[in-house]
């Protein structure tokens, strides 16, 4: 595999690896926090017809909370037109019994550095790699193209006056 595209590889796993979540409880949510919240078996059972891909997990952002539930804005479809992405989103009322558990998510900077640190020094390896692989091949010049050898064989007018 080639070296740049084992950076891009590497970085398309990773990049997610940004993120933390720690639990939390509905309390302490404000609007606006990420988070990703567990439903229990019959609040997805009520809800399932509203979901995305059939999973009592949910990542949205809280728009309402309060010791009764969240209103969480979750992503429910993409639509692709041309070079446009549009995301749709859809607002659900959950009460704080249909909630198993509920994570915040948060940046993780020092693991960000870190990812983005290793990623300037792989891009910076390729990019090395790529200046020396012509000295390592030797560095000499093309020899110049053979000189052509052209002569006058037949005239012929295009134009009589």
């Amino acid at each position: 595999m080639k070296p740049l595209a084992t950076v891009a590889l590497v970085g398309a796993l990773v990049l997610p690896a940004c993120y933390t979540y720690s639990p939390s409880t509905i309390g302490d949510l404000t609007p606006g926090d990420q988070v990703r919240a567990r439903l229990t078996g019959a609040q997805f059972d009520e809800l399932d017809e509203h979901l995305p891909g059939g999973d009592r997990v949910l990542e949205g952002e809280v728009i309402e909370s309060g010791n009764g539930g969240i209103l969480l804005e979750v992503p429910v479809a993409t639509s692709v037109q041309g070079i446009r992405v549009q995301s749709y989103h859809q607002r659900l009322d959950i009460p704080s019994s249909g909630l198993a558990e509920v994570e915040l998510r948060a940046l993780n900077k020092h693991r960000t550095y870190t990812l983005s640190g290793a990623a300037i020094v792989a891009v910076g390896y390729v990019i090395w790699d790529q200046l020396l692989s012509d000295t390592r091949r030797g560095g000499t010049d093309p020899p110049p193209p053979p000189e052509e050898d052209r002569r006058t064989v037949i005239k012929i007018p295009l134009f009589v006056w």
